[in-house]
């Protein structure tokens, strides 16, 4: 993944939150106001809903949860191709 990609990725995730200052890893998701620590990754999987150590937004929109499935799930298959190759 390219660094201009990632940059692209990281800016979608904060439009759906806010850093809670002074500490950039605290998040506050704008939908239903939970508080996580882990910066935007933990809060991708909590506006996915994958209860992959957050709980999942109850208030998030349906094509915003759709949106963070999908980023996620080409994420773990980019991973899993990048591992499958020989160097």
């Amino acid at each position: 993944m390219t660094q201009t990609k990632r940059k692209k990725e990281i800016n979608i995730t904060w439009s759906h939150c806010k850093s809670v200052t002074p500490h950039k890893l605290l998040v506050k998701c704008k939908y239903c106001s939970h508080t996580y620590w882990g910066g935007v990754a933990r809060m991708k999987h909590h506006l996915a809903g994958t209860k992959e150590n957050v709980i999942a937004c109850t208030s998030v929109l349906d094509d915003v949860r759709e949106m963070f499935l999908k980023l996620l799930e080409n994420k773990k298959k980019n991973k899993r191709s990048k591992s499958g190759r020989l160097f």
